[in-house]
């Protein structure tokens, strides 16, 4: 044999020797199984627990006012103390004698000027700056007052920086500010594309949450202690089902963190007791087939959910009306049939009353017993499995009368005609389509949204509309999706928020999904009427070059400082954690791949250690492109175990986990994602790239 030949001959066997131990390699998982040397080079993923940051946050700013002396003339300013709210500061300073303090924020006007007091006598202050406007200075007054009545003065001026450049843009169309309810306008945001904020009676911002995955989505409640209520910043699936809620003050201290493994989602209501009622999901919900038709009562004390109301099996999930709200996924594994936007507790008789948009339904039922006492919404539909809802569907009484259709949050007002009988609720009446069938739909730019008064004669079992506004205003006031119409008691106005405007050119449009995904336009209009539609307030906020999302979720009407929520000293009370934390269940059935390959991108846009539990929230690409439905598996592997976990998934690829550490064996874990991407909107044909990546995390279980 020719010395070329066996060279060629000897060469070839090398490489199929070498592809043998490739592949005996990866069989065993060789490829894939990190070494004690490798774990080295990876970064720990780091800790964090808000409530653990905040308390040493404290301890810090006490350290530093500890070292030198301040007046009211001269006092130590901390501006942004929590970083969450840009625009509010902390003013520490000592005085001669226990002292009330009032505080003055100078405004542009005498209505856009702030003033509060601190009543509690003390020579030791620690003062919360609310309201501050956002790239100036802020001149604030504060004046101490101590037991015999002396006072002094000062004004302390406090610099902002500019909004952040894809800040909502909001522009003032009319003020009346004598003939307004009094306090600030609080606008909430459904999306991480936009800003919750709080607006004055000039449309200014004078305040705004810069976490933006905290307080979106879901209302913001006022609880009776004077702190604020609202969905924190860990999310359960996109894009507002969040696993726990913070009680919080305009600073952003967090009193309470309540883990929630059912997650929260549009709406909450403080009942007389504490307790929190919530909309919600099965606490099993990526395994029930549905999400968003249940409503939870969370205790107030243990952060645990002591009671569920599951719509499933009080309503008809099978009942379908033509609407917008889907994504418009084919064979999507849970399935979004109610949507529930609101939950009202009816203390005249102990009763829920709960909104679903999709159905075109508010439905009030027995607390006790589940029992449907009446339906509120058009009768269309109501036969094969929902005809033993008949029975229950309000009939229409007096002239002018029309149905809502895919409404948002229904409001009970005070009594409004002395009749214990009845029962007035005012709601957002979004008008989307504005028919059952598709057929009878109303195209967006000839359709309108509005405000609407019902009166309920819930012994006779009939409705009448009573008062409404928008649409007058036709498709100038059109929001496809989100909004909210509130009573205000002082003067009997009414503040609505026209929230979700699709808006493609300036033209109405229904696309809610485009908007949903940051693609398309979304605007809102506030408008605040009196009885008799009288507009005393009117903002309307728009996108900008940054961002093209600007919806509202819903607005309120408060009062700026509350004095509940600062009775606290700094570094004397840490936040507390209640509840149960959601996790993901180990996957026993998802086989981890044996080699590194494919064009898998992962990004994270929050990974975390928050004691004993992992928290990730990442997305997939492909070849540096992102698409709309995907699957991730987080892996952990030391150099002798392996454990999985399956992601929840969300849109755009996105996925979210919570892990819990007693699940892995002691030792140091490399993290790696492997995933699969679906080409199209179905989630069970269509092209399918998958892929295996590492990334440059280890996690470290002790």
């Amino acid at each position: 044999m020719k010395p070329r030949v066996r060279y060629v001959i000897l060469m070839l066997g090398l490489v199929v020797l070498a592809a043998c131990a490739v592949v005996v390699a990866a069989g065993s998982g060789l490829l894939v199984k990190p070494t004690a040397t490798s774990l080295t080079r990876l970064k720990e993923v780091p800790e964090y627990d808000v409530l653990a940051w905040q308390a040493e946050r404290e301890r810090e700013i006490v350290r530093e006012y500890g070292v030198g002396t301040f007046t009211l003339g001269k006092p130590y300013v901390v501006l942004d103390p929590y970083e969450m709210n840009p625009l509010t500061a902390l003013v520490l300073f000592e005085t001669e004698q226990p002292s009330t303090i009032d505080v003055t924020i100078r405004g542009d006007d005498e209505h856009s000027t702030f003033s509060y007091r601190i009543e509690e006598p003390t020579a030791s202050h620690q003062i919360p700056v609310l309201g501050l406007y956002s790239g100036r200075d802020n001149a604030v007054l504060l004046k101490s007052t101590d037991g015999s009545g002396r006072t002094e003065t000062g004004t302390v001026s406090i610099a902002t920086e500019p909004l952040p450049p894809d800040f909502q843009t909001y522009r003032l169309e009319s003020s009346s500010p004598e003939q307004m309810e009094p306090g600030i306008t609080l606008c909430i945001a459904c999306f991480e594309h936009s800003y919750t904020c709080i607006l004055d009676s000039q449309g200014m911002v004078r305040g705004y949450l810069s976490n933006r995955r905290m307080a979106h989505g879901t209302s913001i409640v006022r609880l009776r202690n004077g702190n604020l209520l609202a969905t924190g910043d860990e999310y359960k699936q996109v894009p507002y089902n969040m696993s726990s809620l913070w009680e919080i003050n305009w600073l952003g201290k967090v009193f309470r963190e309540y883990e929630i493994p059912n997650a929260v989602h549009h709406d909450m209501t403080e009942l007389a007791n504490g307790d929190i009622l919530c909309a919600s999901n099965a606490k099993d919900m990526f395994e029930s087939g549905t999400r968003e038709d249940v409503a939870i009562v969370i205790d107030r004390q243990t952060g645990m959910v002591k009671q569920d109301y599951d719509f499933r099996a009080i309503l008809d999930e099978n009942r379908e009306p033509y609407h917008h709200f889907s994504p418009g996924i084919m064979n999507p594994p849970s399935v979004d049939w109610m949507h529930m936007n609101t939950v009202v507790w009816d203390e005249h008789d102990a009763s829920i009353i709960v909104s679903s948009p999709i159905q075109s339904m508010v439905v009030k039922i027995d607390s006790a017993t589940s029992a449907v006492k009446w339906i509120l919404g058009p009768p269309d539909g109501y036969d094969g499995h929902s005809a033993d809802l008949q029975e229950y569907l309000l009939t229409p009484a007096g002239d002018g009368f029309e149905w809502q259709w895919c409404q948002h949050e229904p409001m009970i007002l005070p009594d409004q005609d002395g009749n214990p009988a009845t029962l007035d609720i005012l709601l957002l009446d979004n008008g989307q389509s504005r028919s059952f069938t598709e057929t009878g739909s109303v195209p967006p730019e000839k359709n309108y949204s509005r405000g609407v008064q019902y009166r309920i004669d819930e012994e006779r079992m009939t409705v009448r509309q009573v008062w409404q506004y928008g649409k007058e205003r036709g498709s100038d006031c059109y929001a496809t999706f989100l909004g909210d119409a509130d009573y205000l008691s002082a003067t009997g106005n009414r503040l609505m928020a026209f929230g979700g405007q699709l808006r493609n050119n300036g033209v109405p449009t229904d696309g809610i999904f485009v908007g949903v995904l940051g693609q398309g336009s979304i605007e809102s209009r506030i408008v605040e009427v009196t009885e008799s539609g009288q507009v005393v307030f009117e903002v309307v906020a728009t996108g900008n070059e940054y961002s093209t999302s600007a919806e509202t979720y819903q607005t309120e009407r408060l009062a700026l400082y509350s004095p509940g929520s600062f009775d606290y000293r700094l570094g004397e009370s840490r936040g507390e954690r209640v509840g149960q934390s959601y996790v993901c269940v180990q996957d026993t059935d998802f086989s981890p791949p044996p080699i590194y390959a494919g064009n898998l991108g992962v990004k994270f846009n929050a990974l975390h250690r928050e004691d004993n539990r992992l928290v990730v929230d990442g997305e997939l690409s492909w070849k540096g492109t992102t698409y709309l439905l995907g699957r991730a598996y987080l892996i952990f592997r030391s150099t002798d175990a392996v454990r999985v976990f399956a992601a929840n998934t969300g849109l755009n690829s996105r996925f979210f986990a919570s892990i819990s550490l007693d699940a892995l064996p002691k030792g140091v874990y490399q993290l790696s994602v492997a995933g699969a991407i679906r080409v199209g909107n179905d989630t069970q044909s269509g092209t399918l790239f998958s892929g295996y990546a590492r990334t440059e995390y280890k996690v470290t279980k002790e």
